[in-house]
């Protein structure tokens, strides 16, 4: 707000001026002024709260002197406060004080930079953005490469149903022949009987089959020999070996006979 343009503040300060000029005169003259030098203080304070708005701070002190004034003169007047040492003291201590802050309150508004109005630099051109053709597209290859091995997939629901019952489905030829040695061969292991299945007659036949050549003789094979060639369990083992001790003498007669 610019304080020259205000002029409702001016009148407010006007008004307020001339209000409390004459308390503050009047105080003036009961501390012991003469009435030409009394003047003086009601120009020093109203001088000291010009200064103090024109710089923006500082504002409250002239404005709080000058409700004291202007109360110690009008209870003065009214016999409710007499002319103390103290009262003096303070009445003479205002000009002095006044003199202070009014010097104090021009050196800092001297100080303050004045606002400097902002000037808008213009922005540069932006450069041109050259135009890039793209790329033309590759064509995708359609034909698959007569190098590729194909995979063998399911062509009708029968080799689907199998593969979903863990069934081996039937092989389906690659592109190339697969390379094969004829001098390998390959040579079926069973898989051995687990220890939790109960041990059947079929099994019991392949593993006198193991030790044949054994039991004709009439030897009872180890629990340890029993478990290497079966591939079995300790548990196991012991069922073969007394299922073998049981059929020992029936085996030996066999053997003798034959």
């Amino acid at each position: 707000m610019n304080f020259e343009r205000d002029a409702l503040g001016w009148a407010a300060m006007a008004a307020s001026i001339a209000v409390t000029a004459h308390g503050e005169w009047s105080l003036a003259v009961a501390s012991g002024y003469a009435p030409v030098v009394a003047a003086g203080l009601p120009i020093a304070i109203d001088a000291y709260a010009i200064r103090a708005m024109r710089a923006g701070r500082e504002i409250f002190p002239p404005v709080l002197l000058m409700v004291a004034t202007n109360a110690a003169a009008h209870l003065l007047k009214g016999g409710m406060l007499t002319v103390a040492p103290w009262l003096v003291v303070l009445v003479s201590a205002i000009a002095p004080v006044v003199l202070w802050r009014v010097h104090a309150l021009h050196r800092h508004e001297a100080a303050a930079p004045e606002p400097q109005p902002v000037e808008y630099e213009q922005a540069p051109a932006a450069e041109p953005v050259p135009e890039t053709k793209p790329e033309p597209a590759r064509p995708v290859p359609v034909a698959v490469p007569e190098s590729a091995r194909l995979l063998p997939t399911f062509e009708c629901r029968g080799e689907l149903q199998r593969a979903l019952r863990n069934e081996r489905p039937a092989l389906v030829p690659a592109a190339e022949h697969a390379r094969t040695r004829p001098e390998v061969h390959a040579e079926y292991v069973p898989e051995p009987p687990h220890d939790d299945d109960p041990l059947t007659e079929a099994g019991l036949n392949d593993a006198a089959e193991q030790f044949r050549t054994e039991l004709l003789a009439g030897d009872l094979p180890p629990i340890r020999e029993i478990k290497a060639r079966l591939r079995v369990g300790q548990n196991r083992a012991k069922e073969i070996q007394e299922a073998f001790r049981q059929a020992l003498p029936q085996l030996t007669g066999a053997g003798a006979t034959s």
